[in-house]
């Protein structure tokens, strides 16, 4: 700590740091600086974001402003005030910086003239209606050749592994190859499930010594071992992902090739497309798979979950129904869900920590849902964390932190949508998928994976913990911020096919 205070000290006389020693204004949030100058808050932020900000919230309350690496940071945790940020002019708050700072850091992706409002506007349709149903039974198919088609599960014998990364790779493989494309057109041909199988498998084994980095590359924090890897395995992950590789896949996705043509369309060399693939294939297939792991693990700790899910399954899945039949469930039965439904945003609820995040392009004032105001500074950073308020908040939710997974059911087995604060109704109640113009454009798509990858786990495979008073592990608290939470160790499971 005294060496940490001597650097800051030194930082303090030598870059001239004075200029972040702010005073607040009236009628700006409450500061907090921190003791160290410049660093400010930055190490605490960083180690675990929800217990900083729920301190910082009890000691200010619902809006705040701290420094942390020489950046002010104003934090609102006020979900009736949320929109007040969510639909403010672009010219005053936007993503879109920091999201070039991001894409730089993580996966040295620099593209000119970028919107990402524009991109996702261009290819929001791609993930949706109409072409949600060809995505959707392509990922059936190719979670098929994930999981049934293993040669290793044949013989119906118990096998062990690690249930996040079972879920991890299922979800990610099979991701990948519904949107890259696979090795042939012919899904029900052998040699291309093979083949499908080993490369998709190569992929994500790179991808996950990349995960296992990425934190610390955006938040600038890799030692020279830990970037020589990084920089390593990216060049690894980029010759799997070269759009002359990609340009030979067979059933490609129309996401993929439109997202080609707009990189084509902004002038991007070949170079810069395939470093755009991975940072795609990062954004699209990074969540999933962890929310599966969850969803997964609360079900096998909670019978009455299970029992209720697997009842709705057989409902919708007919047990006389072939393998062809289930991977070809209709869109009208994934939506007719309601207790899966619950279950997965209870999950969500619980494991989603995703930051929504803006940067002050110039001074404003921020007028709050009860009428208070506030002044931003023009180049200060604006964040919303849903994860403490509303997802965690005891005012919204008894209990926030139990599993309830009929919390979203109301009593006619219909969804429940109603949550108060301060007496009020909110329009976010649970906001995994982000909000307003920065709501995730493939939240359909993901919605119907997962169900599917559950659907075919539970119909398909008896599935257990190996120690039934495993307890569900604590998070990586350094995932923070970036969308779905993972867990701290793994746990094991054992699962084996059915007898059909």
């Amino acid at each position: 700590m005294a060496l940490l205070v001597l650097l800051g000290l030194l930082l303090l006389v030598l870059l001239g740091t004075w200029r972040f020693w702010r005073h607040r204004r009236p009628d700006e949030p409450p500061l907090d600086r921190g003791l160290i100058p410049w660093l400010g808050h930055a190490l605490e932020f960083g180690k675990d974001a929800a217990k900083f900000l729920s301190e910082m919230k009890k000691k200010h309350g619902d809006i705040f402003t701290v420094q942390a690496a020489g950046k002010f940071i104003t934090v609102l945790l006020d979900p009736l005030s949320y929109d007040v940020v969510l639909w403010e002019s672009r010219s005053k708050l936007d993503f879109n910086p920091y999201a070039h700072v991001l894409m730089d850091r993580m996966f040295d992706v620099r593209l000119p003239d970028y919107d990402l409002n524009e991109e996702k506007a261009m290819l929001r349709m791609t993930l949706q209606k109409p072409n949600i149903s060809s995505l959707t039974k392509a990922m059936s198919f190719n979670l098929r050749t994930v999981l049934l088609c293993d040669p290793s599960i044949a013989s119906r014998q118990w096998k062990e592994e690690e249930l996040f990364q079972l879920s991890y790779s299922t979800m990610l493989r099979a991701g990948y190859l519904t949107l890259y494309g696979n090795e042939m057109k012919d899904y029900e041909d052998i040699s291309s499930q093979t083949k499908d199988q080993a490369h998709s498998l190569e992929v994500y084994n790179e991808f996950y010594k990349l995960d296992r980095l990425l934190m610390k590359a955006a938040r600038s924090s890799l030692n020279a071992g830990e970037k020589k890897k990084f920089d390593s395995i990216k060049k690894d992950l980029w010759n799997l992902l070269s759009v002359k590789r990609l340009d030979g896949r067979a059933n490609r996705s129309v996401w993929l090739d439109s997202y080609k043509q707009h990189l084509v369309d902004l002038g991007v060399d070949e170079d810069m497309q395939t470093r755009a693939m991975l940072l795609q294939l990062w954004s699209t297939q990074s969540n999933a798979g962890p929310a599966v792991f969850w969803l997964l693990l609360f079900l096998l700790k909670h019978p009455p979950a299970m029992a209720a899910v697997r009842g709705e399954m057989e409902k919708t899945l007919s047990r006389k129904q072939t393998t062809e039949q289930v991977l070809e469930i209709s869109q009208e039965k994934l939506d007719n869900t309601p207790i899966f439904d619950s279950v997965l945003n209870e999950t969500l609820r619980l494991t989603a920590a995703p930051f929504i995040t803006r940067e002050v392009l110039q001074d404003m004032c921020l007028r709050l849902h009860d009428c208070r105001e506030y002044h931003l500074r023009k180049g200060d950073r604006l964040c919303l964390f849903p994860y403490i308020s509303p997802q965690m908040d005891p005012e919204i939710y008894e209990q926030p932190e139990v599993f309830k997974y009929d919390r979203f059911l109301n009593a006619d087995g219909t969804e429940k949508t109603d949550f108060y604060k301060g007496g009020e109704k909110l329009k976010y109640y649970t906001m995994p998928w982000g909000a307003g113009v920065n709501v995730c454009i493939g939240k359909f798509f993901a919605v119907n994976s997962i169900k599917q990858c559950i659907f075919l786990f539970l119909r398909y495979f008896d599935l257990e913990l190996k120690d039934p008073k495993t307890k569900i592990p604590d998070f990586d608290k350094e995932r923070y911020g970036f969308g779905m939470l993972q867990p701290e160790i793994d746990v094991i499971v054992r699962y084996r096919l059915k007898d059909q």
